[in-house]
């Protein structure tokens, strides 16, 4: 990952830790976790764009052998198509709850389960893991699955709330050399996907200006593992928004300033939820360390509001949902902004059609021996300012510094 020049601000990870005193908070959450049945807005959003004309080819004959964990109220064990691509046997799967444990073992059409994600790894014949668990778990999930010699997909976001988190899953994936890709699913939109396609080819110069905004509207809290989702901090949540940079440039932001809105939803009352967290919408403005500014949004308390979107405005044009301008730019520079196929029978599935492709893209990287588009460096690129921002917004925008990871 390219990093900020000499001239601007680069802050080491270890002396970050010494100076943020963040803790991981999220460990003492209490609470039963909730399995009724809820809608859950995005999923529905199947469409994924336009893709290019031909067949799709298979990199190899070869079977990777997954385990997935994790069913709660987002189904996301079986939501991202593992059972569905030619190159995937998904072996075992597990969820804390029985019930929902054969309810993704029928999903995913597998006949081995496990009872938790601690007896899973221990299956010798898995090669990679699918962490779909409570988002307060993935960072300890991961590094329990990479340390037992297991490749790991993650949901989002990597950490909870921890700089320190950061640093230890990062170096966990590094001292083990396995493949980390957590599952960020703007990155494959229609529009960020064009957005970095676009860039790669140079369309848009530097990026001066980008922008993400998530909103997610929520007057009563989505049920969770231990209440996990109650009244959580907005920037603790970020990467649906960040991926409008991140994932668009490969590159990182430096600095950020944030403010946080306080509105009237009980669970968003400082006293009303285990983060101490006051504010139901979070807007950030960051450096990036081309020396451009994004504004990242991440908004709980706009009624009637849902979606996950962005823009981008460079030296040399501007992009909003697919069109480019100046309009024949990308025609010039022989720039493909539409998607390659799916393996057959491998639906785009939802959050603009981004699900099946997350999926193949750690799956190629497995069969082809790389690192994933999402690694370790962008995954934490695009959480930790989030966590850095919701300090500052606590400090009412005091300018923060962001730590890198490369």
């Amino acid at each position: 990952m390219n990093q900020p020049n000499s001239d601007q601000t680069n802050v080491s990870r270890r002396s970050f830790l010494a100076t943020t005193g963040i803790g991981v908070a999220a460990t003492a959450l209490q609470g039963k976790g909730q399995a009724q049945e809820q809608d859950i807005r995005g999923f529905d959003e199947t469409d994924p764009g336009a893709l290019q004309d031909r067949t799709w080819k298979p990199i190899s004959d070869r079977k990777i052998k997954i385990g997935i964990v994790g069913y709660g109220v987002c189904k996301f064990g079986a939501k991202f198509g593992f059972q569905n691509h030619p190159n995937v046997e998904v072996v075992a799967v597990s969820d804390l709850f029985p019930d929902r444990c054969r309810e993704l073992a029928r999903a995913c059409k597998c006949e081995t389960t496990y009872p938790s994600l601690e007896e899973l790894i221990k299956d010798e014949s898995i090669e990679a893991v699918f962490v779909a668990t409570d988002a307060p778990s993935h960072t300890d999930h991961a590094i329990a699955c990479l340390t037992h010699g297991k490749h790991v997909a993650c949901a989002v976001p990597a950490v909870w709330g921890s700089i320190e988190q950061a640093e230890k899953l990062y170096e966990t994936v590094k001292t083990t050399g396995l493949n980390y890709m957590m599952f960020e699913t703007s990155a494959f939109r229609p529009d960020c996907f064009a957005m970095r396609q676009a860039y790669q080819a140079g369309a848009f110069g530097k990026l001066i200006y980008s922008e993400g905004q998530y909103y997610h509207y929520f007057e009563k809290p989505l049920g969770s593992y231990k209440n996990w989702r109650l009244g959580l901090p907005p920037m603790w949540y970020p990467t649906h928004s960040t991926a409008y940079y991140v994932a668009v440039t490969g590159k990182t932001f430096t600095e950020v300033s944030c403010q946080g809105f306080k509105g009237n939803i009980p669970q968003y009352q400082a006293d009303a939820n285990p983060y101490t967290n006051p504010f139901d919408s979070e807007i950030a403005l960051f450096r990036t360390s081309e020396g451009g500014a994004s504004r990242m949004s991440v908004c709980w308390g706009t009624r009637g509001s849902h979606g996950e979107f962005g823009h981008v405005r460079g030296e040399l044009g501007k992009m909003e949902n697919t069109q480019f301008e100046p309009a024949n730019h990308l025609e010039k520079l022989s720039v493909n902004i539409s998607k390659p196929p799916l393996p057959p029978g491998m639906p785009a599935g939802g959050h603009g059609g981004s699900h099946g492709y997350l999926t193949a893209e750690f799956v190629s990287a497995l069969l082809e021996k790389r690192d994933p588009l999402i690694n370790i460096a962008w995954s934490l690129n695009m959480t930790v300012p989030g966590i850095v921002a919701h300090q500052s917004a606590l400090k009412h925008g005091e300018l923060l510094k962001v730590p890198q990871f490369d």
